[in-house]
């Protein structure tokens, strides 16, 4: 390695590093006694080491006793000539004079420096700009594309909604006209039936014939056996219903049906005050109510019970039921009302 001033071979003994420039110096150049070696320097010196360049020194005179230290001031003092003093000065007015803020230099130096600022800055905005209008762009017609295609497929479902609803108006027509043709059957297949209601079933061997003729003779409607198809006790609809279960009579033809529900509703109007009950059947214990009446559907049996709830509510003097249709009437000087259903009633007043 060489002496960066005098480009001498060094050695470790005799060679010291700039502490500004890391440039490596004799101590000859750095104006020490060549006599010590630079382990004798203390830490401080050491610290402090600077290069003649680094200490703004244009010209050294090799060994002469004027060459200024190579230690900063805080170690030691240098000692500096009017020459140099004057040459630095110059040069530092020279400078100043020069990168002033106002000079013309410095001048045209912002003036560039501005327009190429403004120029970068400028590129980049537009790189910038024209970079998010296509990311819009693209962003934009992805956009449209699926908007079609969910317009496309609603207008898909909307057709598809339409017929289901102009579906759905068909089958509802339909549906009520088979629950009308079911209605009528239902009647029809009753037309023959006489239900006996509330008639106790505790005896496990009653004889339900017997007691429909007992009953028979009770309302003087005369009544053979070939004219009973049928006779027997149907279970319920809703078991947890405390009430016995009903009685079914079939006869041979609907006059006679309705030949006995009239026999029925005298007897009860001629007495009054003992309305058909278990003791006209000849059943022993405390006597309860009977009812004869025309044996209806469940739907129309709930409709029924909708009406004579409907009667009580709104004080309407007449609810009844005729040839499986149901009647409600005001009182004498109103006119009788069908009941077609629960709607109906609903907007009855």
């Amino acid at each position: 390695m060489d002496c960066t001033g005098c480009r001498e071979a060094l050695s470790e003994l005799n060679s010291l590093k700039c502490n500004a420039c890391d440039s490596h110096y004799c101590l000859e150049c750095l104006c020490l006694d060549t006599n010590k070696k630079s382990s004798e320097l203390n830490q401080d010196q050491l610290s402090a080491l600077k290069c003649p360049s680094c200490t703004n020194v244009s010209r050294r005179k090799r060994g002469g006793k004027d060459m200024p230290s190579v230690f900063s001031p805080s170690v030691m003092k240098p000692k500096h000539n009017i020459e140099n003093i004057l040459t630095i000065e110059k040069i530092s007015n020279l400078l100043d004079q020069k990168l002033a803020p106002k000079s013309s230099i410095m001048i045209a130096l912002r003036k560039e420096l501005i327009q190429d600022v403004k120029s970068m800055i400028a590129i980049e905005t537009s790189k910038i700009v024209n970079e998010i209008k296509d990311e819009f762009t693209k962003t934009t017609e992805f956009i449209m594309d699926e908007i079609k295609i969910l317009k496309s497929g609603l207008s898909e479902r909307d057709i598809i909604i339409k017929t289901l609803q102009s579906d759905q108006i068909q089958l509802k027509y339909e549906l009520k006209q088979m629950q009308s043709r079911f209605s009528a059957i239902e009647r029809l297949s009753r037309a023959r039936n006489i239900e006996i209601q509330s008639v106790p079933d505790n005896n496990k061997n009653e004889n339900v014939i017997s007691m429909f003729k007992t009953l028979c003779n009770t309302l003087k409607f005369p009544i053979s056996d070939s004219d009973i198809y049928a006779c027997r006790r149907v279970a319920k609809m809703d078991t947890s219903n405390k009430r016995p279960r009903n009685i079914i009579v079939t006869l041979n033809s609907p006059s006679q049906r309705d030949g006995l529900i009239s026999a029925a509703q005298r007897f009860n109007k001629e007495n009054n005050g003992n309305r058909l009950n278990t003791l006209h059947l000849g059943m022993a214990g405390e006597s309860h109510h009977i009812y004869v009446a025309e044996h209806l559907d469940p739907e129309t049996k709930q409709l029924f019970a909708a009406a004579r709830k409907f009667k009580r509510d709104k004080n309407y003097a007449y609810c009844w039921v005729k040839y499986g249709k149901i009647y409600l009437r005001k009182n004498d000087n109103t006119d009788a009302k069908l009941v077609t259903s629960q709607d109906f009633l609903n907007n009855l007043k």
